[in-house]
């Protein structure tokens, strides 16, 4: 990958079904000013996105991620690209985990290395309950069942988030 390529924005949705199948929609934008993705042919293309995949499964398996105290381990089901012009790639992500459920009290977390944010990003969560607590980096909106989080760029964040919800 060329050297000068960064992300500039993120955009991740979760949504969590009552079955406590996680599937994430990720979306990473980047500046890259030599349109270095945009001049791959096909071929190369397909292995870059490969190695691409690799490298976030690797930090997918750092993750530490819980389900009502029960690990579970997030794997990256598809990647694709797009560009909103030649010198702005889209890359997009679909990840998958899944937990066991219960009514009434359930917790997710979410541990990793503690960091500062080198981009803004959003990320919304879709739950099958409603949210009755959460310690999450950013400015955080809840209504019910689904929260929606923004992270400045320059934000640090903790290394863990934990969303707690209820379901009835």
């Amino acid at each position: 990958m060329a050297e000068r390529i960064r992300p500039i924005y993120a955009n991740a949705f979760f949504r969590m079904s009552i079955t406590g199948l996680v599937t994430q929609y990720m979306l990473y934008y980047y500046d890259d000013p030599e349109k270095y993705y945009y001049n791959l042919d096909k071929s190369k293309l397909r292995r870059e996105l490969i190695n691409i995949k690799r490298n976030l499964q690797s930090f997918l398996e750092e993750e530490q991620i819980y389900i009502n105290n029960r690990r579970t381990k997030a794997k990256v089901r598809r990647i694709d690209i797009g560009f909103i012009r030649d010198d702005i790639p889209v890359i997009e992500f679909i990840i998958t985990f899944r937990g066991k459920l219960a009514k009434g009290r359930n917790v997710y977390i979410d541990k990793y290395e503690e960091e500062v944010s080198e981009y803004p990003y959003e990320f919304t969560w879709y739950l099958p309950g409603e949210v009755v607590e959460y310690q999450l980096d950013g400015e955080v909106k809840v209504s019910k069942g689904l929260i929606n989080v923004k992270v400045k760029k320059g934000t640090k964040l903790r290394g863990e988030e934990k969303i707690v919800f209820t379901l009835h």
